[in-house]
């Protein structure tokens, strides 16, 4: 809290003016749409009650959830600072709390959230109100409870009961949360869920394998993990980004289609079901979607790229995986010259972080090396990769990227530096294992 006053305050305020709007928030950024439509929501409400309320102002439900703060305390950026603080420490607490549940070593839990803190990327998440740290709470909040649902397979009855309850309750949260301030991620996180019921019901498989005395408890683990995927499934509407690219016709109707629009369409895949073809229809097209509206910006990076089949988003993986992990890369890494002085900061800020998380994110395999036999590290890992693969595949805005993704990829950051630090542990162990050797 006092990171993010210092920044708003002291360093947009006086430091570096010329970087503000005058309220604490950098000018150019979404966050000062959403502080106006916020205001203008709260005197409306003022002026008019509570019945002049909306959740999506001009499109977006952060400006609904800031204009009924405003009205409660003053209408300034700087207010929302406690329930940012609030938010992200609950995230860090969480992940803190995973990492230790992977390693049993509460100092590796401590250092591996140290870049959730100290990053430049992350200062831009809990120091402005945008919408991803919300997303990002919804996210951790929702990791947690997939996790005690793992942990309610190997409980008694009762005990389960109770761990399913809050399992599924921080989930449907998490959900509702992520819902409100960006509507399509709560897609995601059907995605999300659906990867889930298939991790619980492996490892429901195994854990009675190993002792069934717990049956009943784990077999329900998967289930209720299915019960909410049929929850999220009915409350959204599974439309987003549907009209942003269209399905081939079928062949008999072939012939009424111009051939130059046939690379305009999406081509079916008959051997995917229906479901999940069409899903990955609408990630082609939300990337359509991104490159139509910004692929202008001067860090936007792959735009000659579509998707018109799902052999197209096979072939792009390995691309995928480069741009979601290791971007911005060294050329985005220094000022432009036609660049306003603070994008510039972010192109530098930007490089110094990525330049130490190089060195970082390789540990990522010595994390899965050491700990991929204990539940809480598949918990953790693949919602994390998962998320940053969605985004990798959808926005190649590299700008945007680092937002969109940050939810996952500060988890992923986190799981490599409780790798390097075991790495380092085990090096130092090995020293002192030859050392006594050679006294010996």
């Amino acid at each position: 809290m006092t990171a993010t006053w210092f920044i708003q305050l002291v360093v947009l305020g006086y430091w570096v003016p010329q970087w503000s709007d005058g309220n604490g928030l950098i000018p150019g950024q979404d966050v000062v749409g959403f502080h106006n439509a916020a205001v203008e929501q709260a005197e409306m409400i003022a002026l008019h009650g509570w019945s002049s309320w909306h959740l999506r102002p001009n499109g977006w439900g952060i400006s609904g959830l800031m204009s009924a703060w405003y009205v409660i305390t003053v209408p300034e950026p700087w207010v929302l600072v406690p329930i940012q603080a609030l938010l992200y420490g609950i995230c860090t607490a969480l992940l803190a709390k995973l990492i230790f549940a992977i390693t049993e070593k509460r100092r590796l839990a401590l250092l591996a959230i140290a870049p959730a803190i100290l990053l430049p990327s992350a200062a831009m998440v809990y120091a402005q109100p945008h919408r991803d740290l919300y997303v990002q709470f919804g996210l951790m909040l929702a990791i947690y409870g997939w996790w005690l649902l793992l942990q309610m397979q190997q409980a008694p009855f009762k005990h389960a009961a109770r761990l399913a309850v809050a399992g599924a309750g921080l989930i449907a949260f998490g959900f509702l949360v992520a819902w409100m301030v960006r509507e399509f991620s709560a897609e995601v996180f059907l995605g999300l869920a659906v990867l889930f019921v298939l991790l619980l019901g492996v490892m429901a498989f195994l854990h009675l394998r190993q002792s069934p005395m717990y049956v009943r408890s784990a077999v329900a683990s998967p289930v209720v993990a299915a019960l909410l995927v049929v929850g999220m499934f009915a409350f959204q509407s599974g439309d987003f980004f549907d009209r942003e690219l269209e399905r081939e016709p079928d062949s008999s109707n072939m012939k009424a289609v111009p051939s130059a629009e046939v690379t305009d369409l999406w081509h079916s895949a008959a051997w995917l079901p229906s479901a999940m073809d069409d899903t990955l229809r609408r990630l082609a097209g939300a990337r359509d979607h991104f490159v139509r509206g910004y692929s202008h910006g001067r860090s936007a990076i792959d735009t000659h790229i579509h998707f018109r089949h799902v052999a197209d988003m096979v072939v792009y993986t390995p691309r995928a995986v480069q741009v979601g992990l290791f971007a911005p890369f060294p050329n985005q890494w220094l000022p432009h010259p036609e660049a306003p002085p603070v994008r510039n900061a972010y192109r530098v800020l930007g490089g110094l972080e990525m330049a130490v998380l190089y060195l970082v994110l390789p540990f990522l395999l010595y994390a899965g090396w050491c700990w991929w036999r204990r539940p809480a590290f598949w918990v953790l890992f693949m919602p994390a990769l998962a998320w940053v693969m969605v985004y990798a595949y959808t926005v190649p805005v590299v700008g945007s990227l680092v937002r969109y993704r940050f939810p996952g990829y500060v988890i992923l950051v986190a799981l490599a530096v409780a790798g390097l630090a075991q790495a380092v542990v085990d090096w130092r162990g090995r020293r002192r294992q030859a050392t006594v050797v050679k006294s010996g």
